[in-house]
Formats: C-alpha cells, sequence, structure tokens
C-alpha cells in the first residue's frame, strides 16, 4: 500500500505545482552510531519520500527531515520504537509556503507601482535577469554580463563582472544559489551586486578591493533547478538533466566536482537528493564554472553560497585530512565570523566541511582548492532549522548585510595576503590521494567481506508475469524500476504494449506488488512460485550427479551444470585431445584475477578469417556456458565427418569463449544464483558489477542502460571498463579479419542483430533479417522450438552499449545474439534436462550463419 501512496503522489505532482500540505520538519537527535545509522537507512526508504534538510552527521548533532503527511505516523513510530528523540520544527511547510507567496504577491504590486527592485523580497530567475541588466546599464564602467554557458535546459549561464579595468587581473568568485531551493543564497547574491557598485567610492575597503580585483558574481548557479522552485517543485535541489535509466531526474551540483568525486559523501542513486552525477563535471551548470576559473587562471578567492545553518566552512570535505593550509584558513574563517557577528550577534560555527558537518564529496570548494584557489570557503546562511529553506523575506535584508560583513572581511585578508602560485593538486598530493582512496577500498572489502559471508536465499521469491496492455500501464510497470528498496529483479524488462514482463519478487514485497497491479487493472500470472525451491533442485541435481574423475571428455556429462574449474579442466582435456585442432589462448584477466580462456579450432594458416563465438557474458544464464561447453565438443566430433562444418573449417578458424564472465560465474555457484554483472568494486557505492552487454562503446551511456550502480543494467563508468569486455575488445581489433560474431544469451527464444541503441536499421538488415530467418528454420526444425527475430531494438527494447552493435559497427557485418530457451516457465533456471535439447537446435541455427558467412564472403 505504500507504493501506492508514492503512486498516488506523483500522479499529483505531474498535474500541478507539488504541495505541502501537512508536511513537517522534524529536528532528530541520534545519540549514538546506531542511531545514526537507522537514519541513514531511513534516508534510502524511497517510498517514506523523507528528504533531509540536515543530514544525520554524529552523534548528538540535530539532523532536520521533512516528512511527507502520509509517511508521518510511520517515521515518528519508528523513531520512537528505537528511542530517538525528536522535535518538530516546522508543523506545516505548506503554511509557510503560502505566507511567502502572498509576500511575493505584495511585493511585486510595490515594485510595479514604483519601478524600483525591492531587494527585501524573492525573485524568479526573469525579475533577477531584468536588474542584472539595469544593473549593468546603471554602472557601465564598473559592472558588465558575461554570459559562460547553457545550462542542461538552455538557460543562459549569467556572471556580473565588477572591475574598474586592466587584464589579467587577479580576480575573487562569489556564486550563490547551486542548490536551487536556497532562496535566501540567490537574494543575497543580488544584494550583494548592488553593494559592490553602489559603495565602490564610497567605502574605502570594496573600492581597495576593486581597484587591484575583479569580482565574478553568479547569483543564479543552477537556474533551470531555480525556475522549477517557482513553478513545480518549492523545495527542488539539484540540477534538471536528465538521467539515462532512471525516471528520476538531477544530480547534486555540488557532488559534481572532480574532488574526491565519487566517494562515500554523495550518493550513486539518481533519485537520491545528493546524486553525485555519472561522472564529474557532467552538469552544464558545474562545467561553466570550472572552464571559466580554469581559463581565467588567477583566481585567488572563492566564496560559494549556500543555506541552512550559520556555517563558514572550508576544505577538505572529501577527506579528513586537514588541507595544508588549514592553520590559515581557519583564522580567517574565524575572524569573518566575528566580523558577521559584530552586526546582529548572529552566531555561526567554522571549520573543515568533514569536520563541521560530515563528509562530501565532489563540491565546489574542495575542487578549486585542489586547483591552486587558496582561498576557498563554503558559507551557509541563516537560519538553524526554525524555517530551514523557507526563511521569511523580512530576514533577506538582515541576512544579506551581516554575511557581507564577513565576505567583505575575507576579500580584504586575500588583498593583504597575496597568496602564491599554488600548483594544482596533482603530483605532490598523489601519495596522499593513494593513501586514502586505499582506505576507502579496504573498507568497501570489508563490507563486502561481511556479506559475502553466506549464500544468498530466495524462499518465497516468486516470478511474477506482467502483460500490461497500454501505455499507461506500461508506464506505472516502468516505474516499478525505480522503486529500489522492493529489490525487484527484472528478468524480462518492459518493452510495450502486449509484450510480458517477468520480475522476480522478494517475498516482503509480494503483498504490496500485488496489490498495486490489482488496484491499478494490470494482469499478471505467477510463472514461478517459489524461486528457491527450483533452486535447490538444481542444487541437488548437481550434488548427485555421478562424482567419477573425468579422464577424457567423452566422460564429461554434458547434460549437467558445472562449476567454472570443472569447465577450465574440460577445456584442457579437450586441447589434449585434439593438439591438431585445438588450442587455448588466454586474452586476458578478470576484475579478480582469472584467466579469460578462449578455445581456438582451426586447421592452420595465418591470417586466416574467423568466426567468434560467447556465451556467458551474464553469468546467471547457465545454460549459455553449458551449451557452449556442448558447442566445444561439437565441433570435435563433427569437423571431418560433417561436411558443412568442414568447409568451414577449411577456410575459417572458430574462437569459442565458452565463459566471458568467470567472476560472476563463480559468484552464482557460491554466493548468489541470480548474480548478472561483473564483479568489479564501483567506487563510492556498495554495489558491485557492471552490466557487460552495457558496457561496449556503442551508444555508451545512451538509453537502454543505467547509470546507478545498483541496477542490473548498469554500463559502468566508462565504455570498455571491464577486463572481460576490453579483452574481448583488443582481441577482434588485433584480430582484424572476424567475420561473423555471434554472442549467446538466455532467456527469450530470440535471435537478434544490430542494432540496440538505435531504432534506425542498419545498412545490411535486410541481409541479417534473411540469415536470421534461415537460422531460426533450421533450429525449429528439431523439437519445434519457436523463435522470434529482428533487430534488438525493435523486437525486445532499446540496449545500449551491446556486444553485437559494437561488433558491427567494427565493421563484422554478420553480427548476432541470440536468447536461448525457455520463454519464461523457467527463466534462468532452466532444468539441467533440457541442456543438450537445447544446444541441439541452436547448433543448427550456428551451422546456417556459419555456413552463410562462408559463402558470402565480404
Amino acid at each position: 500500500m505504500r507504493i501506492l501512496v508514492v503512486f498516488a503522489s506523483l500522479v499529483a505532482a505531474a498535474c500541478s505545482e507539488q504541495l505541502f500540505v501537512g508536511d513537517q520538519v522534524l529536528r532528530i537527535t541520534a545519540s549514538n552510531e546506531e542511531q545514526i545509522a537507522l537514519l541513514r537507512a531511513l534516508g534510502e526508504q524511497t517510498e517514506l519520500q523523507v528528504d533531509f534538510w540536515r543530514h544525520a552527521a554524529s552523534p548528538g548533532r540535530p539532523s532536520d527531515l521533512r516528512v511527507p503527511f502520509p509517511s508521518l505516523q510511520a517515521v515518528k513510530t519508528l523513531l520512537e520504537s528505537n528511542g530517538i528523540s525528536y522535535s518538530i520544527m516546522i508543523q506545516d511547510l505548506q503554511k509557510l509556503l503560502d505566507e511567502e507567496k502572498k509576500a511575493m504577491a505584495k511585493s511585486r504590486r510595490t515594485e510595479r507601482s514604483t519601478g524600483t527592485f525591492d531587494f527585501a523580497s524573492y525573485h524568479t530567475i526573469d525579475e533577477i535577469y531584468d536588474w542584472m541588466d539595469t544593473l549593468v546599464a546603471d554602472h557601465p564602467d564598473l559592472v558588465s554580463k558575461l554570459q559562460i554557458g547553457q545550462s542542461y535546459e538552455n538557460r543562459s549561464l549569467y556572471v556580473l563582472k565588477l572591475s574598474t579595468g586592466g587584464s589579467n587581473r587577479s580576480a575573487i568568485w562569489l556564486d550563490s544559489g547551486i542548490h536551487s531551493r536556497e532562496w535566501i543564497t540567490q537574494a543575497t547574491g543580488a544584494w550583494m551586486a548592488n553593494k559592490i557598485a553602489e559603495e565602490y567610492g564610497q567605502d574605502p575597503s570594496v573600492t581597495a578591493v576593486l581597484d587591484s580585483m575583479d569580482i565574478f558574481l553568479e547569483i543564479i548557479a543552477n537556474p533551470d533547478g531555480f525556475a522549477y522552485t517557482h513553478s513545480s517543485n518549492r523545495m527542488w535541489r539539484k540540477t534538471r538533466s536528465i538521467n539515462a535509466g532512471s525516471r528520476c531526474i538531477g544530480v547534486d551540483p555540488n557532488r559534481n566536482w572532480d574532488a574526491g568525486f565519487g566517494g562515500s559523501g554523495s550518493s550513486s542513486n539518481p533519485c537520491s537528493e545528493t546524486y553525485r552525477g555519472p561522472y564529474a563535471h557532467s552538469e552544464r551548470e558545474v562545467k561553466a564554472i570550472a572552464d571559466f576559473i580554469l581559463s581565467h587562471g588567477n583566481v585567488k578567492l572563492v566564496i560559494s553560497i549556500h543555506s541552512y545553518s550559520q556555517m563558514l566552512l572550508y576544505p577538505y570535505g572529501y577527506k579528513t585530512v586537514p588541507a595544508p593550509d588549514h592553520q590559515e584558513l581557519n583564522e580567517v574563517a574565524k575572524k569573518a565570523v566575528s566580523a558577521l557577528a559584530a552586526v546582529y550577534g548572529t552566531k555561526y560555527t567554522y571549520g573543515s566541511i568533514a569536520d563541521t558537518i560530515y563528509l562530501a564529496d565532489g563540491t565546489t570548494i574542495d575542487w578549486t582548492y585542489d586547483h591552486g584557489v587558496k582561498y576557498s570557503f563554503t558559507l551557509e546562511l541563516r537560519d538553524t532549522g526554525c524555517y530551514g529553506f523557507i526563511l521569511p523575506s523580512t530576514q533577506i535584508i538582515p541576512t544579506a548585510t551581516e554575511t557581507w560583513a564577513a565576505v567583505l572581511d575575507i576579500m580584504v585578508y586575500v588583498l593583504e595576503h597575496p597568496p602564491q602560485k599554488r600548483e594544482p593538486w596533482g603530483a605532490a598530493g598523489t601519495r596522499d590521494r593513494l593513501f586514502w582512496l586505499t582506505m576507502k577500498v579496504l573498507v568497501l572489502l570489508a563490507a563486502l567481506v561481511a556479506v559475502a559471508t553466506s549464500t544468498e536465499m530466495f524462499t518465497g521469491h516468486q516470478v511474477l508475469r506482467i502483460v500490461p496492455t497500454t501505455e499507461e500501464e506500461l508506464q506505472k510497470v516502468h516505474e516499478l524500476q525505480d522503486m529500489e528498496e522492493l529489490q525487484l529483479d527484472f528478468w524480462l524488462a518492459p518493452r510495450v504494449p502486449g509484450h510480458p514482463v517477468d520480475i522476480r519478487v522478494p517475498l516482503p514485497s509480494l503483498q504490496p506488488l500485488k496489490e498495486h497491479l490489482e488496484d491499478n487493472g494490470i494482469s499478471y500470472s505467477v510463472m514461478i512460485k517459489d524461486v528457491q525451491a527450483l533452486v535447490e533442485h538444481e542444487q541437488m541435481e548437481m550434488l548427485h550427479r555421478p562424482r567419477q574423475l573425468v579422464l577424457s571428455t567423452d566422460s564429461f556429462n554434458f547434460a549437467a551444470y558445472h562449476t567454472l574449474d570443472e569447465i577450465y579442466a574440460f577445456i584442457d582435456l579437450l586441447v589434449a585431445e585434439n593438439p591438431n585442432l585445438v588450442s587455448k589462448i588466454e586474452i586476458g584477466r578478470s576484475t579478480e584475477d582469472r584467466p579469460l580462456y578462449v578455445l581456438r579450432f582451426s586447421r592452420g594458416g595465418t591470417n586466416r578469417p574467423a568466426i567468434w563465438i560467447d556465451t556467458g557474458i551474464h553469468s546467471r544464464e547457465w545454460v549459455t556456458q553449458a551449451s557452449g561447453v556442448w558447442f566445444a565438443k561439437k565441433i570435435v566430433q563433427d569437423h571431418e565427418n560433417d561436411e558443412d562444418l568442414a568447409s568451414v573449417l577449411n577456410e575459417f578458424d572458430i574462437f569459442l569463449e565458452i565463459v566471458t564472465n568467470p567472476d560472476g560465474f563463480v559468484f552464482t555457484h557460491t554466493q548468489n544464483r541470480m548474480w548478472r554483472k561483473t564483479r568489479s568494486r564501483n567506487s563510492g557505492s556498495l554495489c558491485v558489477g557492471v552490466d557487460p552487454n552495457r558496457n561496449w562503446n556503442a551508444g555508451f551511456g545512451e538509453a537502454g542502460a543505467s547509470r546507478n550502480p545498483c541496477s542490473e543494467t548498469y554500463h559502468g563508468p566508462y565504455a570498455n571498463s571491464e577486463p572481460e569486455v576490453r579483452a574481448i575488445v583488443d582481441f577482434v581489433n588485433n584480430h582484424g579479419n572476424i567475420k561473423a560474431f555471434i554472442s549467446i544469451h538466455s532467456y527469450s527464444q530470440l535471435l537478434l542483430y544490430p542494432y540496440g541503441y538505435t531504432n534506425t536499421p542498419v545498412p545490411d538488415h535486410e541481409e541479417l533479417h534473411e540469415i536470421a530467418e534461415r537460422a531460426v528454420t533450421a533450429l525449429s526444425s528439431l523439437y519445434g522450438t519457436s523463435y522470434k527475430y529482428g533487430s534488438i531494438y525493435t523486437t525486445i527494447y532499446q540496449a545500449s552499449g551491446s556486444t553485437v552493435d559494437w561488433t558491427y559497427n567494427q565493421g563484422i557485418k554478420y553480427s548476432f545474439t541470440f536468447e536461448l530457451r525457455d520463454t519464461g516457465r523457467y527463466g534462468f533456471l532452466l532444468p539441467a534436462s533440457q541442456i543438450i535439447p537445447t544446444a541441439q537446435e541452436t547448433w543448427l541455427a550456428l551451422k546456417v550463419i556459419m555456413q552463410y558467412t562462408l559463402d558470402h564472403p565480404y
């Protein structure tokens, strides 16, 4: 039922501006690390839609949590049952927002009647940009407007330059509003721009600074998010970029900088408020500032302005090691905080980000500090939680006035203490960085070892087959993919209406998911009633098969599933028995340093054209590795008496990689039978592995793969990041004469050809379609098994970064993917009794493709 609440709220949000009626902000004070951990876990419960305004940093420090009205009782019960104290900071958030709107409407009426800009009011982006033009017009000798880039939604990124002239002058950078909901910061930025323009020539300190330095001020550092806070969701924090593979929008621009990017102080989940993005500087808004500072080359001070908490912070956030200039920065902060407090008595705390609040990687000022800007600071403005991000407009001018006292104090200090040229963080800090990266890796490995101490069970898990009949139903099924807390495993992903979707559903999620489907009129059936029962049956078959010493490949049991060691032993026997035909090549090593073995079937010669076949790139698809073993033996048995095969081997070499993903395959036998991906570590995430069939450099990172390391279709940090993929890429490129490439998967009974990442037909579409038709006909002639065929995109769904799209783009015209038996009755748990029938029928299709390749050289 909690899912229904979430979906209802999403529909409501999509129809109009989001309301926050009855939402409360709770101040929570955890007293120990166990309670801190519970609060962090609470933040991951996305169905509750809680929003941490201030995160749980350490015991005794308050955290502020906005709780939607439907989740209030559940959250409060959770806190009370665990002895976690809380108080209500904001009783009804919507009431504050209504008051804020009334104040803005009143101010607009005044502005229209007087023709002035009211600095004591909040304004929209258009109003601020219009005022900026007025400021430039009023002070043409001092103020100019620069455009440093465009936002994701193509809004201009404007920066005010306040300068008395000259070239290559040292400079100060100020920005506000990088987190869009922090309206007090944009309002303060506008006030300060006006203050600087008005005070030059009047205030000795302002005049001294501008006579020697330029000031660059970006008032709205996140214009798309800011516009969205005014039009749709006042609480929006992030950018508005689209995240491939996720329904969740936006990136936290203060976790997107290349300073400790991807560490533990940010999130890999696109739905998180602290989602770091797919890579450093992925956000146009961030990259524009980074490019500007680098191209300027003489920025001496950076101050990034946020709210709330009343803090003045300096590096580092991504590590607890003090910055080399820690003592001086602390002294500057202490002095600035005193200047601020002298105005109205407002108390600020100060210190490094990591020590004062929490670890936060990928932040603005960590990056600027690492790039030689010694004086790098972040201000967190008023208040300390009474209003939070909804600070009344009556506090704008007092906040700006006191903040200006601190900012001016820092600027004067920098003027009087010109920093020596600092080399950007790099070679001198490499040892330090490696040390801390190593420590983070050790922590991660410790966690992984703890997880890996037992085999995952699937007791009570069911595989549901859902058949959405309309686009609306399909959309609802798509949205389930983002409900990470349900731990759904999509065996067949959503495609188009009328096509089945198979989902493995853990026992705790079964009832709410079924209720959600029934309430929305979406039909489903139970394909597998208890996954664990099938897994145990499979295990029993493996345990009770005859345990004889295999002295030849003739005595190998092809009708059983085998471990990696058993398959590799079979490979060695096959090579030993057939030295004039078969050889074993190691083309690389896996992430966990297992050899990547390929069998070569060849009658000799150099630079001969070749056919490549691989199986098991998705490790849980056991029928593929088993079929690969059978194919290897079949080639040896028939290479002389089968005329078609003999003719192929007379002209071509055949390369067969039976276990393409050995780390994942071992893991399916030892820990988790349902494991699909590689076993590489993902920086900044506890989720392990990459989908090796989304990791190829063909439409990499586009729709059809996920940026989320926890997703089964996570494409990895960059194309060919996985050693298992890279090894094949290098082999194919070095060989240079591969004419057919066949990658074998399961399940669905399909024969597919490129493309998957685009719906544009390949140039050879008609020929590939004809080959697929012939191959499928040959396959079905044995047991009547029905296969469908077509391009990946049109037959199943969009899938970027796939094997055969890459091989086709490299000039291997005859590139195909098989999806073997069955169509869902057993899915990835196909009984061992079906191995040989599956391999036999598939072999007939393979022979058609190989013979066609032989008969149609290119």
